[in-house]
């Protein structure tokens, strides 16, 4: 690669980290979506350092990691970051053309070349074998130029709406945090206007019922719902032949239904089904209730709190794995804290409006990322 000079990083011991008002050492963790960022910052004695000072246009690159999908991994230097160097599985590129060389590494040629000089035992990519790398490439220097600009304002572009996404989520963590009680209170620290009382104890029963729709055990194929432990919501499973699997029933999920994965309840397997969900089958170790005696959307935020976490928890007995079966009566005597109806719908409303803003805001930041990998597709050989 003749479009750009390497540096070295720094070989240091954990005797030399210091923990502050040393050198920073830029490493993996430092390096996300393109940019240089403050994540688990390591610092050094600065009487060790040996290498050079990164400065604005540097490209960082992961060159050697444990795992292999982070190697090639890159971030360019946008900002003066004095006494800061980069670490010893990374490689620095310093050119007068940065912003291309950077966008370069973005294109599905970087891809190839690191899959074909990848090591065969340890995950790096040496330098010798780096500098081997061949690209096609402009040899118009003002070309290169107007390319490597217009990359990076897509990415600043890209960063500007992924930031925002990130304090949307943030924003609703911090809401989750003040808006439903803590442990051992009744009463959130931030309410909306005209809710004074205290929230009071209700069962599960009282907020959801089981259902009922039973169906007769399906001949053949067909598409069912679980819920994976540390589940975020449901997913699908083509189940090719029903009579290897060992059910008593199955039953018919409609939207907005709770399921519950008994077997893994106590990892917080639970879920409110989504409109792709309806229509669809469960197995009976996935009971679903009907939330028909609470507001839907303020249940779907409440099962997220870590209070109901450690309920479910505390209710699912037993040995390790698959021996920790959650009982459903159990369940449906859990005692939860929830204020009144109307204050329950007008949390659940705010909650919802808050994830619909997420995932707008979502949507742009992947729509913007499937525009920079045309772009790359077409304006790189």
């Amino acid at each position: 690669m003749e479009l750009t000079d390497f540096f070295s990083g720094l070989t240091y011991s954990p005797d030399n980290i210091v923990e502050n008002n040393g050198t920073l050492v830029l490493r993996s963790s430092n390096i996300k979506a393109g940019e240089v960022t403050d994540a688990d910052n390591v610092y050094v004695d600065s009487a060790v350092v040996n290498c050079d000072n990164v400065q604005i246009g540097d490209v960082i690159v992961v060159v050697r990691n444990g795992s292999r999908s982070l190697i090639g991994k890159h971030g360019q230097v946008k900002v003066e970051m004095p006494n800061t160097v980069i670490g010893a599985f990374m490689t620095g590129l310093r050119s007068p053309q940065a912003t291309y060389v950077n966008t370069l590494l973005d294109t599905k040629q970087f891809d190839l070349e690191i899959t074909k000089n990848l090591g065969a035992t340890i995950n790096q990519i040496t330098t010798g074998a780096f500098k081997q790398m061949t690209f096609s490439v402009s040899k118009n220097d003002e070309e290169q130029t107007a390319i490597g600009t217009f990359f990076r304002t897509l990415d600043n572009i890209i960063a500007i709406y992924k930031r925002k996404l990130d304090g949307l989520r943030e924003l609703k963590k911090a809401y989750l945090q003040q808006m439903f009680p803590q442990a051992g209170e009744v009463v959130p620290r931030v309410r909306f206007k005209g809710f004074t009382a205290p929230w009071h104890i209700k069962k599960v029963s009282e907020l959801v019922t089981l259902t009922v729709r039973e169906i007769p055990k399906p001949t053949e194929s067909y598409k069912r719902i679980s819920v994976r432990s540390h589940a975020k919501g449901t997913f699908h499973q083509i189940v090719e032949d029903p009579s290897k699997i060992a059910m008593d029933n199955v039953y018919v999920v409609h939207e907005n239904d709770l399921i519950v994965n008994i077997t893994f309840a106590w990892e917080h397997a639970i879920a409110v089904a989504s409109k792709q969900d309806h229509g669809l089958l469960v197995s009976h170790r996935f009971p679903t209730y009907e939330i028909n005696k609470s507001d839907i959307n303020f249940l779907r935020f409440l099962i997220t709190q870590e209070g109901f976490r450690r309920k479910l928890e505390l209710i699912s007995p037993g040995g390790a794995g698959r021996n920790r079966v959650l009982n459903k009566n159990d369940f449906a005597d859990l005692e939860l804290i929830v204020p009144c109806a109307n204050e329950q719908t007008i949390i659940g409303m705010f909650f919802n409006m808050l994830d619909k803003n997420i995932t707008a805001q979502s949507n742009k930041v992947e729509l913007l990322k499937q525009l920079k990998l045309a772009y790359l597709q077409k304006m790189f050989v």
